[in-house]
């Protein structure tokens, strides 16, 4: 999995609405209460996932003979994982909140969350925000790593020695370790690494239409680098991950032959400021909706 963030113009069905309002991200979740006055819903396909995972993980552990695999599976796809997609998605709220927007919530999904948000900020405002989710990862590596060494002997490394407690460390940590490189240096919109390129080009001057242009091609090519990582491993997460940043970069490919960009959620507020495009007109104060997508990849 993956994290991002999007800013839907008006006209978009995925808009600054409440969270509570049914639209593609929120359809089959379900709300479980709020954390520091933010309203969190959980989608009903994380909870099967978290199951499944478990599930096979005891079979698998029974029929190896190891009774803990299950109970260990269970731990790291469903509370380590859920914590982890949540403090990533409040990095992006408590940046929103930073440069005077609002967030309606936070939505956890089978592809990790998505954090609604809203901001009348440009380029450097959005950068800030989509490098806030990632940065959450790095704390909390560091606690893990004071736990596995605390627990371990001082032996702070990643190789799995079969000590529950240690073990369950170690893959929080390369949890949060992938999470933090995939969601920072994979250039893939919607990804958060998309965004951040896209933040960057036009902050270095970079026209709009050029900058959606590149990232089409870019997020293209990781889609479908993604799409052969996880078809490699047989990992059927990871090629849906990859899928969907491909029918993404095909949706900004289309909208950029018609010459609307305007309508696409990155681009609507930069598409007719003079600033970005050269020409008249000036950008929208418009809402968004942030996804930071946490999990494994």
């Amino acid at each position: 999995m993956s994290g991002n963030y999007a800013t839907p113009p008006p006209q978009s069905a995925t808009q600054e609405t409440t969270l509570g309002q049914s639209n593609g991200f929120v359809d089959g979740s379900y709300p479980c209460g709020s954390l520091f006055g933010i309203p969190l819903r959980v989608h009903k396909l994380f909870v099967a996932y978290i199951v499944i995972v478990s599930v096979l993980g005891f079979i698998q552990g029974g029929l190896e003979g190891d009774s803990e695999y299950g109970f260990m599976l269970f731990l790291v796809n469903g509370p380590i994982l859920f914590g982890t997609v949540l403090i990533h998605e409040l990095g992006h709220c408590w940046a929103t909140y930073r440069v005077g927007g609002t967030v309606e919530g936070i939505l956890l999904w089978p592809l990790g969350g998505l954090a609604f948000i809203g901001h009348s900020g440009e380029a450097k405002e959005d950068l800030f925000v989509s490098v806030a989710g990632p940065l959450t990862h790095i704390p909390q590596m560091i606690v893990w790593v004071i736990l596995l060494a605390a627990s371990a002997d001082g032996d702070a490394t990643l190789t799995f020695s079969g000590a529950f407690f240690a073990d369950l460390c170690r893959h929080a940590i390369v949890i949060n370790l992938s999470l933090f490189l995939f969601n920072l240096f994979c250039p893939a919109y919607p990804l958060d690494g998309g965004r951040i390129l896209v933040s960057c080009m036009l902050l270095c001057g970079v026209p709009v239409g050029t900058t959606a242009n590149i990232t089409v091609a870019v997020s293209a090519v990781f889609g479908l680098l993604i799409v052969c990582l996880g078809a490699v491993y047989l990992n059927f997460l990871t090629i849906f991950v990859g899928g969907w940043v491909c029918n993404q970069a095909w949706e900004l490919y289309q909208i950029v032959r018609q010459g609307r960009l305007d309508l696409h959620p990155i681009f609507h507020k930069y598409a007719n400021d003079a600033r970005y495009s050269g020409s008249a007109g000036s950008a929208g104060n418009n809402g968004s909706i942030s996804s930071a997508l946490g999990g494994r990849v």
